[in-house]
């Protein structure tokens, strides 16, 4: 038998999760540069300021997506959640809590009801990862995600893409 077929299906679908919620994240990009790899994203620049000295493993993958659409929306989300932050009361937003609350409102989260009949959000359900979503239907999500933030703190859509690209 394989490893693989020795785990328990309980255990396939953790790691199903595990890596779908991953890929709900900012893309870490870089680019070849000198014969190595350099930041190409603001994800990508903090995560290599917040690893110091320390030797990491790196896994190279080609990407299936729109990297361009998927970097501009978590850049506009890296823009607006300081602003936003700002305009309510409260602990402050992250750019994560900011994206679950954008898919909720888009109404990607689906709800699941427990036995006892309690109501709970699934947010690990609502992927906008490039396996779980097709590439029609994540541009209309970034088109509707860009005017929902740009309604919420009063600047422009354009304004908002460019400052992103610039960022």
């Amino acid at each position: 038998m394989t490893p693989s077929a020795k785990q328990a299906p309980g255990v396939r679908r953790l790691r199903r999760r595990r890596q779908a919620v991953a890929d709900d994240s900012p893309p870490l990009l870089f680019k070849r540069s000198l014969g190595s790899l350099r930041p190409a994203n603001k994800a990508a620049e903090e995560a290599l300021a917040n690893l110091g000295d320390k030797p990491v493993r790196v896994r190279i993958t080609s990407v299936g997506g729109n990297v361009r659409r998927n970097g501009l929306y978590w850049a506009v989300l890296g823009l607006v959640t300081p602003i936003l932050s700002e305009m309510i009361e409260g602990d402050a937003l992250t750019t994560s809590l900011l994206h679950r609350i954008l898919k909720d409102r888009y109404g990607l989260v689906p709800v699941v009801t427990l036995p006892s009949g309690d109501k709970v959000k699934d947010y690990e359900a609502a992927s906008t990862a490039f396996h779980r979503m097709s590439e029609p239907d994540r541009a209309e999500y970034v088109t509707w995600a860009l005017a929902t933030l740009s309604k919420w703190i009063g600047v422009d859509v354009q304004t908002l893409r460019r400052e992103a690209e610039a960022a």
